[in-house]
């Protein structure tokens, strides 16, 4: 992930998709540690709810953040500077323009919200990332899913692939990670997606019928997926654990 310039338009449409988002902050809440990385923030979405329900709740938390596209960096430090000074003042929170370097023993959690399909050599990204995490630290990935639900958007907005659970669970484990987390997420948005983005070939979200799904659809598919999970979805959620004896 070298920088570049993101186009922002549906990142700002999933802006409004609160329901969504809380979603998926409380499926990875759990394993979140007290020193973490988001790789990809774009324009911080995920990024104020780690602050608001993470970082303010626990005052020996960080959190640094991670964007390489120049304009949505700019973006989002602003954003970060105007709406949480005191925790940038306090070293608490860091906006760093780029992605993940190697550097041993830094974090105990690594996030990434829907950036891995981004990146075109995966499986070096993940290295990076496990040697990165301190023994014992996690590292949470959420990902488009389903190979046959690749659209024309997928395409446009950049995303190289859409994982197989099973697939992604391999890349993790081949860099040593143990998968202590891996289901399929979003079962209610399988069919519109493939409606509206495969066979309907559209190549941006309709802010509209997004709004009405995330309002009316993404409560009732989470109350069920609760309950009854789901053998597919639109997304896989994968978390790994860094063995606690492995310090490289």
């Amino acid at each position: 992930m070298t920088d570049y310039a993101y186009h922002s338009r549906d990142l700002e449409t999933l802006e409004d998709l609160q329901n969504y988002h809380e979603w998926i902050f409380d499926e990875t809440r759990p394993f979140l540690g007290t020193c973490v990385a988001e790789i990809g923030a774009g324009l911080g979405t995920i990024t104020e709810l780690l602050v608001r329900k993470h970082l303010k709740g626990d005052s020996g938390t960080k959190l640094e953040v991670f964007e390489p596209a120049g304009n949505l960096y700019e973006r989002l430090q602003e954003k970060l500077r105007s709406q949480f000074p005191g925790l940038i003042q306090a070293g608490r929170l860091k906006t760093t323009k780029g992605s993940l370097q190697p550097s041993p023993l830094r974090f105990d959690t690594i996030v990434l919200i829907n950036v891995l399909e981004h990146i075109q050599q995966d499986q070096e990204f993940i290295r990076v990332a496990y040697r990165s995490l301190v023994p014992g630290g996690t590292f949470i990935v959420f990902v488009p899913a389903l190979e046959w639900l690749y659209s024309a958007f997928d395409k446009a907005v950049g995303h190289h692939r859409r994982y197989e659970k099973n697939r992604l669970r391999w890349l993790l484990q081949a860099e040593g990670f143990e998968v202590i987390k891996a289901k399929y997420m979003d079962l209610g948005g399988v069919l519109p997606w493939y409606m509206v983005n495969v066979l309907g070939k559209s190549t941006a979200i309709n802010r509209r019928l997004a709004r009405i799904y995330d309002r009316w659809f993404v409560p009732f598919t989470r109350w069920v997926e609760d309950r009854c999970g789901a053998v597919i979805g639109k997304n896989i959620l994968m978390v790994g654990r860094k063995s606690e004896g492995i310090s490289v």
